[in-house]
């Protein structure tokens, strides 16, 4: 049965696996990548074969196999390069290697032709190049397929069981999460919203829930003015006990789709020790660091005790 391994094994063992197929491995290594498991896999050793053979020049070809890519490709088929001898290659790989290497052309000078004598002969020798032809074409398409075999090993590799999957947690709805606050946190307060008379906030009702505890709230409106949110965004600032009034806490930057109810969590920028005023401002898009408080459309305040 195939071990199952953790995330942090298994990249350690596709580290290991690159490393064997690119620049060897030390003994050390070795041993871990076999205590692994993944010894046997020849998915990165095929990759490195296919690119290989994929980036030799075609005419690299026609003179046999590079002994450093023989022993790749061989390595990655499971046989030890040592075992073998470049004469037993072809017949290892019948139907890509060429037959028996043929002669390097001269670097320079135009190439010798031999005189043809008969029909037989003429025949001969067009169909010596059709098998170079058809040698190369084969090289081509065994790299296609190794590089694809190690696609997949990569994509089943990236594959957990099911109960091994990660799962991100699903925010709820706003509506929900609020109630949830309200039910859970004791110190959660709820502040009824009061309209300015900015001509945005025209009967806006609403209100601010808020918990210290949680550093977590939400904002409820109702009749709120929908806003463009390329020409102007809301924007909350809540206002600490503990810091000077002049710079309250941003409280996020948020858009009103519709005039029926709308809630929007707050996305408080820092702590919060003691909320004395909420107030939403209207902005230009994107927000502001200190706002001007020109437009100031609904305020909320705890109740003097």
């Amino acid at each position: 049965m195939k071990r199952e391994l953790t995330e942090t094994q298994m990249f350690r063992a596709q580290d290991l696996l690159l490393a064997r197929a690119t620049v060897g491995l030390s003994d050390a290594e070795a041993a871990e990548l076999a205590a692994l498991g993944a010894d046997e896999d020849l998915s990165f050793d095929l990759a490195a074969a296919a690119i290989d053979l994929a980036t030799l020049d075609p005419r690299d070809l026609e003179a046999g196999l590079p002994p450093g890519l023989a022993d790749k490709v061989l390595g990655a088929a499971g046989v030890p390069p040592a075992s073998m001898s470049m004469s037993s290659i072809p017949t290892t790989l019948a139907g890509v290697m060429p037959p028996r290497p043929l002669p390097v052309r001269p670097a320079a000078g135009p190439p010798e032709v031999a005189p043809v004598t008969s029909l037989d002969e003429a025949r001969a020798k067009q169909q010596g190049k059709k098998r170079s032809r058809a040698a190369v074409i084969g090289w081509l398409a065994a790299a296609a397929c190794l590089a694809l075999a190690a696609g997949a090993w990569l994509w089943a590799s990236g594959q957990k069981p099911a109960d091994q999957v990660a799962t991100v947690p699903v925010e709820p709805p706003p509506a929900e999460a609020r109630a949830k606050l309200l039910a859970s946190a004791k110190d959660a307060a709820t502040l009824a919203w009061t309209a300015t008379p900015d001509p945005a906030a025209k009967g806006a009702t609403g209100d601010v829930v808020w918990s210290a505890s949680e550093q977590r709230g939400y904002m409820r409106f109702v009749g709120l003015a929908p806003n463009d949110r390329t020409q102007l965004q809301y924007q909350l600032w809540i206002f600490d006990k503990d810091r000077d009034e002049k710079f309250p806490v941003d409280g996020g930057v948020f858009d009103v789709s519709s005039t029926g109810e709308v809630i929007v969590p707050i996305s408080a920028k820092l702590r919060v020790t003691d909320a004395t005023l909420f107030a939403v401002t209207v902005e230009k898009p994107g927000g502001v660091v200190v706002s001007k408080r020109e437009r100031i459309v609904v305020t909320a305040a705890p109740r003097a005790s």
